[in-house]
């Protein structure tokens, strides 16, 4: 796997990251950011890029099951399909979406031993208008004050995490090819990065001891404060606090915003794969977590369990979106299930795409649902009240 490969060249910043949180900042803080070439390549050619998008206007059917009963008050229509990016022949799968104000932005990586990803720019009338390639994977991105934000991991360094920004003229809808800031953080493949506030916070997973856990910027990409979670795998912020899943423990850490430090814990026992991809969203007091096998676990904010969502067949949750009283649940090669969460928590069923692709990432914001479907690129659907 890519992370046995990168241990031999992590002895050195292992070292550093056991002797204390100070020497973690001054190790990140040193800023090798010109020492970190992850091969960025922007192209604007819009004819090209729209290629990959298709436009679909198909009806989308919910399957009730055993765990779906409740009658649907909204429909779903497939708009369009975005296929991934063809590096060297080979597709990259997507991995995470945002969308704010105007844009939709994508972030894709590569299956296996090679690194490679990249970032498709998106208009809300479906027209690609800007694509960067890395040799690089790219596992999450946030998009606030005209940058894109990203996090994942390369080969090209002596720490294969990193976080980074680049900048975009919303104007033309393109990203700007020689703003790039780079920061790299500890650990094997940094997997979330988000904006709350007007300031940047990012996971890196796996082993704290070599510097896993939560990471704050500013917008700039200077490192501010760190703290120390075994296998971090999601930020979201909410009210006062920054939350971050953990796979193995398995618990979310409430931090305090602005120095990170920890203010209280709920073990949510789910069972999740090693290194897998795993979200929670906060939405009416409910923190809504992907719990693998488990499901979905729904807590309330003194952080009782609510609900457990289950599912039938193979189902592993791996991502959780909540919009106007629906949850949308990313079931892996599962599927796409729909919950309600107003009155009463309960299931509604799986959405029919006609796909085989494993989901990766999901999200449901205003009168859109996005899917990122892996190799299967991104699924975009309107959801009509």
């Amino acid at each position: 796997m890519k992370k046995i490969e990168k241990i031999m060249k992590h002895i050195k910043w292992k070292n550093l990251m056991l002797i204390g949180g100070v020497l973690i900042l001054a190790s990140c803080t040193t800023n090798d950011s010109e020492e970190l070439d992850l091969g960025l390549e922007v192209t604007n050619d819009k004819e090209v890029l729209n290629a990959r998008m298709i436009q679909r206007n198909q009806p989308i059917s919910i399957s009730s099951s055993t765990n779906g009963r409740k009658e649907q008050d909204f429909e779903l229509m497939l708009k369009a399909e975005l296929q991934p990016p063809l590096v060297n022949g080979s597709a990259l799968q997507a991995t995470s979406i945002i969308q704010k104000g105007k844009f939709l932005a994508v972030s894709y990586n590569t299956a296996g031993e090679v690194y490679g990803g990249g970032i498709d720019l998106i208009t809300e009338d479906l027209e690609v208008t800007s694509q960067a390639l890395l040799e690089s994977d790219i596992n999450d991105l946030e998009f606030f004050a005209n940058s894109l934000y990203f996090a994942g991991s390369t080969n090209s360094s002596s720490s294969p995490a990193f976080v980074g920004k680049v900048d975009v003229n919303t104007g033309k809808g393109e990203i700007k090819n020689s703003t790039e800031v780079i920061q790299e953080v500890g650990s094997f493949t940094a997997n979330s990065i988000t904006e709350f506030e007007g300031v940047i916070y990012a996971t890196t997973g796996d082993n704290a001891d070599l510097g896993g856990g939560v990471y704050r910027f500013s917008t700039a990409m200077d490192l501010n404060n760190y703290q120390s979670i075994e296998d971090a795998r999601w930020v979201v912020g909410s009210g006062s606090y920054i939350y971050c899943l953990s796979g193995e423990p398995s618990k979310i850490s409430a931090l305090d915003r602005n120095n990170l430090d920890l203010v209280f814990t709920i073990d949510h026992s789910s069972e999740t794969l090693p290194e897998a991809k795993q979200t929670i969203d906060i939405d009416d007091d409910m923190i809504f977590v992907a719990g693998g096998e488990k499901g979905v676990l729904i807590y309330d904010e003194d952080g009782q369990l609510v609900k457990n969502l289950t599912f039938d067949g193979n189902s592993i949750t791996n991502a959780v979106s909540a919009e106007k009283g629906r949850l949308f649940i990313s079931n892996g090669e599962g599927g796409v299930y729909v919950a309600t969460y107003k009155k009463e928590i309960e299931i509604l069923g799986k959405l029919e795409l006609n796909s085989k692709e494993s989901v990766n990432h999901i999200l449901a914001n205003g009168d859109y649902l996005y899917v990122a479907s892996g190799l299967g690129g991104v699924k975009v659907i309107e959801i009509d009240d």
